[in-house]
């Protein structure tokens, strides 16, 4: 830190000053000779010369910005005094994310206030005490005209390494006049009271600092900083020592305070606050890029009085109210965590979907605020149908999560046939999964259901990966099994590779943990395996598996989805009769009737058409026949593949 620049710490109210230049009055009086020498030669009025080197010896030249304040009289009523921070977990755009990792985080910025939000300058969001704007192209870092947002973005800090711009939202409130009470209803002082104290001519030199007057609590020493010159001598303002080792701490200030506070605009500055009929003694510091507050009566942990952010972010929003957006039309979005679509914004409206994590959207451009919280008009698509609907800003992010599926409710698929699952619940569940376009589709898909003969898939396998690792092929007696197994769902082959070639229950369950699928509750070897649980999702898992290819060599994945697809014709009831002309089904159906006389009927499997394929699995259960299970399932699959074919 240069010595012109600071006037080292005073350990006491003493007299450590910069002495001004000696020969100030003898170069005013050479001049005032030498103006008096022109008004001879030319009639110069001398006593105006005179009177405007009084004002140029005595006029403050500031270089901490305070001048821009000199003459505003505007004052500016808060627009939303009802704005509160929110208390759900608001993300913060991943680029502001790595700024903040690098420049103190919340330690200088506090919390997010709002969701980022998309402006006609780039992507803006607030902070409790502080606000953050990555500009849009490179050029809006010198952007011409006269908004606030402009202003903001001309006077902010930009950081090379992310090109974000650090907006300094105090400067604008003082700039405006703003009514808010600083702290809270109960504060006797407001942005306006703040502005007066930055006007250039408050600022002492050194010696005046250190000498004059009584100092307030907690100000009986401090760090004095040049702040302009006025006759020769710097001025500038102490700054309080509690705030001036706050501002030097590394977690605060990491690049350094005057990157991360700027030259102070004030003095340190007592004020009231009644909170709840409590007088608590405060003081507040302003600099050029925030303010500080200390409680002198409340101590942190270590006994000190409690400093903490001026909350500028906080108090611009309710002197401006939430920001006017301009949402880019068809800019993509992806659901960070599950939410819900209404008709219109609001949470009191009509829900048209439900979504989850990953889930792809299209902002169509329309925004709106709702108390405090931001909607966006959104579109989603199927292959055959576009949706739309209101999500809050709360669910969604605008960054990739890269090559994964998302998820949403079957209401997002039909809401058609979520209503008509919902009249069927409990006694259904369906997952479907779009591999072609990576969605997944729900309802009751984590629930467990008899698996009856869709066990067989496993069964088939199961028996695959025992014989390459056997390093070896099916032999003619073990691929008749697996076709009669299948193809015409004979249980007796089934029963003979289950409990004589995979080893039963537990040789399917190794098997699923290799892959890494869970949901499958095996029933005991001597009940029989078709009274073994299954959730859909995992079924549905497994055939995405085997489709991609993930699960065994390339010649007996050929093999197993032949056999799927050779399916006899009685037993192609639900996904293989309601599939479209030219598909290509590969399924496995199940049906059983339970000892309380009641059906489960299940039907799964991999449909492929043009250039779209599908995985499908619907089971049901507690049915009065298999008739009713069919018709279900064939409704089902007939909805499905009339939005994905």
């Amino acid at each position: 830190m240069e010595m012109k620049d600071t006037f080292n710490r005073a350990t006491k109210w003493g007299p450590r000053f910069h002495v001004a230049s000696k020969v100030t009055l003898f170069t005013m009086a050479l001049v005032i000779v030498s103006a008096t020498s022109i008004y001879v030669a030319s009639t110069f009025n001398v006593w105006s010369l005179v009177s405007s080197l009084e004002s140029l010896t005595t006029r403050t030249i500031a270089s901490n910005g305070s001048e821009q304040w000199v003459n505003d009289t505007l004052v500016t009523i808060p627009a939303n005094m009802s704005f509160s921070p929110t208390a759900s977990n608001i993300s913060i755009l991943p680029v502001f994310e790595k700024y903040q990792q690098h420049h103190g985080g919340a330690n200088n910025l506090g919390n997010p206030l709002t969701t980022a939000l998309f402006t006609n300058h780039g992507w803006l969001q607030f902070f409790t005490s502080g606000a953050l704007l990555l500009p849009a192209t490179a050029q809006d870092h010198t952007l011409k005209g006269a908004d606030i947002l402009t202003n903001l973005v001309k006077k902010g800090i930009t950081d090379q390494a992310t090109g974000v711009v650090r907006l300094p939202l105090i400067q604008q409130l003082l700039a405006l006049g703003s009514r808010v009470p600083i702290s809270g209803q109960g504060s006797s002082i407001s942005y306006v009271d703040l502005r007066k104290a930055t006007q250039p001519d408050l600022m002492a030199s050194a010696y005046d600092t250190y000498r004059n007057g009584t100092p307030p609590p907690f100000v009986s020493s401090g760090e004095f900083i040049k702040c302009g010159v006025r006759a020769g001598k710097e001025v500038g303002h102490l700054v309080a020592l509690p705030f001036w080792d706050y501002i030097n701490r590394a977690d605060i200030s990491p690049d350094g305070w005057r990157m991360n506070f700027g030259l102070p605009l004030t003095e340190a500055l007592p004020f009231t606050l009644k909170d709840h009929q409590v007088a608590h003694h405060m003081l507040i510091q302003v600099f050029a890029y925030g303010g500080l507050l200390l409680d002198q009566d409340i101590r942190n942990g270590s006994g000190q009085p409690l400093i903490q952010l001026l909350q500028t972010g906080t108090d611009y929003l309710r002197t401006l109210d939430l920001p006017a957006l301009v949402a880019k039309a068809k800019q993509r979005a992806w659901v960070q965590k599950e939410a819900v679509l209404f008709k219109a914004p609001g949470e009191d409206q009509q829900a048209v979907a439900h979504v989850g994590q990953n889930f792809p959207l299209a902002l169509l451009g329309h925004t709106k605020w709702i108390h405090q919280t931001l909607w966006y008009d959104a579109q989603w698509t199927t292959p055959n149908s576009t949706f739309t609907g209101w999500i809050s800003s709360s669910h969604i992010t605008f960054t990739s999560p890269g090559n994964v599926a998302g998820w949403a409710a079957t209401d997002a698929l039909s809401p058609d046939l979520q209503a008509y699952l919902a009249s069927l619940d409990p006694h259904a569940g369906v997952v479907v999964y779009d591999i072609t376009n990576q969605r997944y589709y729900t309802y009751n898909g984590a629930s467990p259901f008899v698996t009856a003969s869709s066990i067989k898939v496993l069964i088939m396998l199961t028996f695959f990966d025992m014989i390459e690792r056997q390093g070896r092929d099916p032999d003619d007696t073990e691929m008749n099994m697996l076709t009669t197994m299948i193809e015409n769902s004979n249980n007796d082959s089934a029963s003979e590779l289950y409990y004589h070639r995979i080893g039963g229950s537990s040789g399917i369950v190794n098997f699923l943990q290799k892959i890494g699928v869970n949901g499958l509750v095996p029933s005991s070897d001597a009940d029989g395996w078709g009274y073994s649980l299954i959730t859909p999702q995992m079924m549905v898992d497994v055939l995405a598996l085997l489709q991609k290819g993930r699960i065994m060599v390339d010649r007996h994945r050929i093999v197993a989805l032949q056999l799927m697809q050779n399916v006899q014709d009685d037993q192609r009831f639900g996904l293989g009769t309601t599939a479209p002309a030219g598909a290509t089904v590969a399924l496995k159906n199940g049906w059983v009737v339970g000892p309380d006389n009641q059906w489960a009927v299940n039907t799964s499997g991999i449909v492929t058409v043009k250039q779209e394929t599908y995985v499908v699995a619907v089971y049901t259960r507690g049915l009065a026949s298999m008739d009713s299970g069919i018709a279900i399932l064939e409704q089902v699959c007939r909805t499905v593949a009339a939005q994905l074919a």
